[in-house]
């Protein structure tokens, strides 16, 4: 977060510029009674007579927007340094897994029932668990807008009335019988190849392997960093 004392600073410098910048800010003498003179007094003006009022002069203006600009200079610099300090998890927070950092706003840790204290062990699984239901959200997503543009070139997938409400009960024929038995056995297929990886148990299961399924590597970025910020990505989206 930006420092008090840096916004102080900016709104100080508005200040001064601003009051350095406007000839017409003056102090004026009280009166005996206390009271200052009045504005015909003040402009020699007949007793009555208002004066004209003062259009702003081109040095106020211009100090005005000095001080803004240095107030917003202060405030880009503390911002900078921010996002810097937020490019790198801390080891002390989860084991340093990833998706604490480049948050914008420093890092972001975020586990208010102490769940990675309480169960470190268990970190690999809970970020296998959030990549997989990510994954298939978004998969999700796609099946609701893409059937309205495209359609699998098959007779059960031609019907006018087929939608995302009623294609699950519609694509089931019987037992054994229908598209949604083989997208079973499609995800059938794939979990069967990460028990394969992991084992039964998921004893192999680690942070670093948590979530890859040896698939899609040759797009990702070619430096540490890239690849950390595609992860997080894909945290955020899913």
């Amino acid at each position: 977060m930006v420092k008090p004392s840096n916004v102080a600073k900016g709104l100080a410098v508005a200040a001064g510029c601003t009051f350095t910048a406007s000839p017409g800010l003056s102090f004026v003498a009280v009166g005996r009674q206390g009271v200052a003179p009045g504005p015909s007094v003040q402009q020699g003006l007949p007793l009555g007579q208002s004066p004209m009022p003062q259009q702003p002069s081109l040095a106020a203006v211009a100090g005005v927007a000095c001080g803004l600009l240095a107030a917003g200079c202060v405030s880009a610099a503390g911002t900078t340094r921010r996002r810097t300090t937020a490019a790198k998890a801390s080891a002390d927070f989860a084991g340093g897994l990833v998706g604490s950092e480049y948050h914008g706003w420093g890092e972001y840790q975020w586990d208010p029932l102490e769940i990675s204290k309480k169960y470190p062990q268990h970190l690999p699984w809970y970020r296998e668990a959030e990549l997989k239901h990510g994954r298939v959200a978004m998969l999700a997503m796609l099946g609701l807008v893409v059937p309205d543009f495209v359609r699998i070139p098959a007779p059960d997938f031609e019907a006018a009335d087929l939608d995302f409400v009623n294609a699950h009960n519609k694509l089931i024929y019987g037992p054994g019988q229908g598209p949604m038995w083989w997208l079973l056995v499609f995800c059938g297929v794939i979990e069967s190849l990460r028990f394969k990886d992991l084992g039964l148990d998921f004893g192999k299961l680690t942070l670093e392997n948590a979530g890859d399924l040896n698939f899609g590597k040759g797009f990702l970025p070619k430096t540490k960093e890239g690849i950390v910020q595609m992860q997080i990505k894909e945290l955020k989206n899913g």
